[in-house]
C-alpha cells in the first residue's frame, strides 16, 4: 500500500511561475495538497492585503496550519505573537490564533496553559459551527475535543458528521484519526488499527504526499502496538517514502526514529543502532526528542 505519488517538482515550480496570478480558492487548492508551496502562496497574497481584512486572516490560518503541519514550532510562535490577546483579530479567526498558541504551549510542556487556550478555542469554533455547520470547523472541533481528552464527546460529535455524508475526504481522513487516538488512549487495539487504516484510506484520496506520510505512520504505530512488528515496519517505510517525497523532514527524521523503535522492540540492537544513526536531531519534532533520548539510552544500555 504505497503512497499516491505526485509530481511535487511540477508543483513546486508552477507555484513559483504562476503565483502572481494566483486567486485564492487557487492558494487554498494547493494548500490542502503541499504545506511547503501553500507557505509561499499564501504570504504572497498577503502581502498586497491589510492585515484587518478578513482574506489576509484567511491566508494566514492556511500558513499557520502548514507550519503546524510542518512542525516548525519557532516558527509558528514567530507569526502568533502578534496576535496574542490582540483586539484588532478578527472574531472569525480568534479561535484558530488560541487553537495554535494551546498546541505551542504544549509542545513546549506548558500543558495546564495550553489546555486554557485550547478549551477557549473549542468554545469558540462550537458557537461558529452551530451559527454555521461545515466539514472544516467540523476537523477543528473533533480534534479539539480529542486533545482536550473529551473523547465520548467526541466520538458522539464524529458519528453526527459521519451521518452528515459530506463530500469531504480532508474531514473523513482526520475523523478517522482522531477516533484512532481516542481507540489509542482506550487502549482499544482492534479499533485503534480499524480507524488508522480508514483514515489512511482517506488521505490516498487527496494528493496530499505530507499528510499520506502522517496517516502511515498512525497506521504503522497501530500495528506496533498490537506486535504486527513485520506490518508495522512496512507502514513505516512507505510513510518514510512519502514524507521524503514531500520533503517533510520532521516527518522523515520522525519515522526514522519509530522505525529504530520498532527493531528495538524486536530485539535487534545493530538494526536499531544503524537506524537511529539515520535520525537528525535538528530536524526532529521537538516532541520526539525525549523518546529519541529514551530509545538511545535503551539501545546502549543492553549493549
Amino acid at each position: 500500500m504505497r503512497c499516491k505519488k505526485i509530481i511535487r517538482h511540477w508543483i513546486g515550480l508552477t507555484w513559483i511561475v504562476l503565483l502572481p496570478m494566483a486567486k485564492a480558492s487557487d492558494v487554498y487548492s494547493v494548500c490542502n495538497q503541499e504545506p511547503v508551496s501553500c507557505l509561499s502562496a499564501a504570504e504572497l497574497q498577503q502581502a498586497r492585503l491589510s492585515d484587518s481584512s478578513l482574506l489576509w486572516w484567511r491566508f494566514e490560518e492556511q500558513r499557520l496550519d502548514a507550519l503546524f503541519d510542518l512542525q516548525r514550532i519557532d516558527e509558528l510562535y514567530a507569526s502568533l505573537r502578534p496576535w496574542v490577546d490582540n483586539p484588532s483579530v478578527p472574531a472569525k479567526y480568534k479561535p484558530i490564533v488560541t487553537l495554535y498558541l494551546g498546541k505551542w504551549l504544549n509542545a513546549n510542556e506548558r500543558r495546564a496553559e495550553g489546555l486554557i487556550e485550547l478549551e477557549k478555542s473549542l468554545a469558540g469554533f462550537q458557537a461558529q459551527y452551530k451559527a454555521t455547520p461545515s466539514p472544516q470547523l467540523g476537523i477543528r472541533i473533533l480534534n479539539l475535543l480529542v486533545s482536550v481528552d473529551k473523547f465520548d464527546e467526541a466520538e458522539l460529535f464524529s458519528s453526527s458528521l459521519e451521518s452528515a455524508n459530506y463530500d469531504a475526504p480532508l474531514l473523513y481522513r482526520e475523523m478517522f484519526a482522531e477516533l484512532g487516538h481516542v481507540a489509542y488512549r482506550k487502549k482499544d487495539h482492534e479499533r485503534h488499527i480499524k480507524y488508522r487504516l480508514k483514515s489512511l484510506e482517506w488521505a490516498k484520496r487527496v494528493p496530499d504526499l505530507q499528510q499520506q506520510a502522517i496517516a502511515f505512520n498512525n497506521y504503522a504505530v497501530s500495528l506496533r502496538e498490537n506486535k504486527n512488528f513485520t506490518m508495522a515496519e512496512q507502514a513505516f517505510h512507505d510513510g518514510l517514502t512519502c514524507a521524503e517525497q514531500a520533503n517533510d523532514k520532521a516527518q522523515v527524521n520522525n519515522i526514522r526514529l519509530r522505525l529504530a523503535e520498532v527493531a528495538l522492540l524486536q530485539g535487534k540492537l545493530q538494526k536499531a543502532r544503524e537506524r537511529l544513526k539515520y535520525v537528525s536531531l535538528n530536524e526532529l519534532p521537538v516532541v520526539q526528542i525525549p523518546n529519541y533520548r529514551r530509545i538511545s539510552d535503551e539501545i546502549y544500555s543492553r549493549e
